[in-house]
């Protein structure tokens, strides 16, 4: 299975006329696209707005992040999702670099409490939350909905989780016959004796409906550990459908550019051997289903001949404790770990970093923190809405999104606390 990702470099992004892209600016035809979100009668109205990086700007209730893609062929960028099912991860396939289709909307509040509860969330272009989040740095063509009243949360949750995809299609289709500025080939060949072999197990959140993530558009939460090849992931495979958790969730923007996978292709025939990707869920409810899991990602390393695994995980709380079994039971089989994830600390980092932990898993990579607050400056403009409802819980408290916001910790912030390593913080040894 061999990728070629073109990628074309964006620099501006505005509304006209037309819908098409001539030297790296963007152009994008609003009334017609706003036309293709409204064929959904789940929405009512719907708007576009576009955010450039540097603007005094704030986004809330924003959804999931999408890269506007073309693929060459029969498949269609995230096939499976409102479309026939075809293979990714081969042929041609082409992204617009510094774009990202955010969808925001605010969902009613039906609900007080639960793990599935949908959350709001905010990100800023810049200030104090600018480096947490790798949205700060894209133009972003956010889509505002406003959601039909008294429908049911199941096609609430379809329909905006389909509707970014639909619109990263549109705007894509513009790359159609055009030359990209470069081009990257993926694909596992070239492996070298005397390298290790390592495999990558990648863990997403899935456990129902506003907290789901989807391979082919099929829901994982009930899906046990597999073998896929990245390439299926770096086109469109997963996407996701995490409304519950904003800090830790994985946009679909970020499994399309998966920084690790991308890494370790770099690394593949030269200090290592990239061989798979484990794909598995967490937060399986009891300790048997947690260890029949471990034990089943563990024997697909084997099945990899995998002499080492990196891995990432999503969500919170017990699916930690997955992640840590697995590759417990790897070092076990005697193959070598290292994890990639946030840590707890509390509001001055000094209390316990993680939730979960054994003894075997000592190679651990810190991407950040959940726990400290974080205040967001007033700003000039804001898009999407005029309020940020925070703590659902307590039936919601709503916060004038113009002005200053203090969050007691980071839940509500868009990819604050992500696994993958997004965020442009870092930190210094002292």
């Amino acid at each position: 299975m061999k990728l070629e990702m073109g990628t074309f470099k964006v620099k501006q992004v505005a509304f006209t006329g037309k819908t098409c892209l001539n030297n790296g600016v963007f152009e994008i035809n609003r009334e017609e696209l706003l036309a293709i979100i409204l064929e959904d009668i789940t929405f009512t109205e719907a708007d576009i707005e576009i955010v450039a990086p540097g603007e005094n700007a704030r986004i809330i209730h924003v959804i999931d992040a999408v890269e506007p893609r073309f693929k060459e062929g029969n498949a269609i960028p995230y096939a499976g999702v409102d479309s026939p099912i075809e293979r990714l991860g081969d042929g041609t396939t082409y992204r617009m670099e510094g774009v990202a289709v955010l969808t925001s909307c605010e969902f009613p509040l039906t609900r007080l409490g639960g793990l599935n509860i949908v959350r709001d969330s905010v990100l800023d272009m810049v200030g104090s939350g600018g480096p947490i989040t790798p949205f700060s740095s894209t133009i972003n063509v956010v889509c505002i909905l406003k959601l039909q009243p008294g429908m049911d949360e199941d096609q609430y949750e379809h329909s905006v989780r389909i509707v970014g995809i639909r619109v990263a299609r549109y705007l894509g289709k513009v790359l159609q016959g055009q030359v990209p500025d470069s081009i990257t080939s993926y694909t596992l060949g070239g492996a070298k004796n005397g390298l290790p072999n390592v495999a990558y197990l990648y863990q997403v959140h899935s456990v129902g409906l506003n907290l789901s993530s989807f391979f082919y558009n099929m829901r994982f939460d009930n899906l046990l550990p597999i073998i896929v090849h990245p390439n299926e992931i770096l086109d469109g495979a997963v996407v996701d459908g995490n409304w519950s958790h904003p800090n830790v969730k994985t946009p679909t923007w970020f499994h399309t550019n998966n920084p690790l996978i991308r890494e370790l292709y770099q690394r593949h025939g030269k200090s290592l051997n990239f061989v798979g990707v484990v794909l598995f869920r967490g937060r399986f409810e009891e300790m048997e289903g947690k260890k029949r899991c471990a034990n089943l990602v563990a024997t697909s390393a084997q099945l990899l001949n995998a002499n080492g695994v990196v891995a990432t995980w999503e969500g919170d709380g017990n699916a930690f404790i997955e992640t840590m079994l697995s590759l417990k039971v790897c070092e076990e089989k005697g193959i070598k770990t290292a994890l990639m994830t946030f840590e707890h600390g509390g509001t001055e980092g000094v209390d316990d970093p993680l939730f979960y932990s054994e003894p075997e898993v000592d190679a651990i990579v810190s991407l950040g923190s959940w726990d400290p607050p974080i205040t967001l400056p007033p700003v000039d403009r804001v898009v999407g809405g005029d309020y940020l409802r925070i703590s659902p819980e307590q039936g919601g408290i709503y916060l004038s999104a113009k002005d200053e916001i203090r969050l007691v910790d980071r839940l509500e912030y868009f990819t604050a606390a992500n696994e993958l390593g997004f965020s442009k913080l870092s930190c210094d040894d002292y």
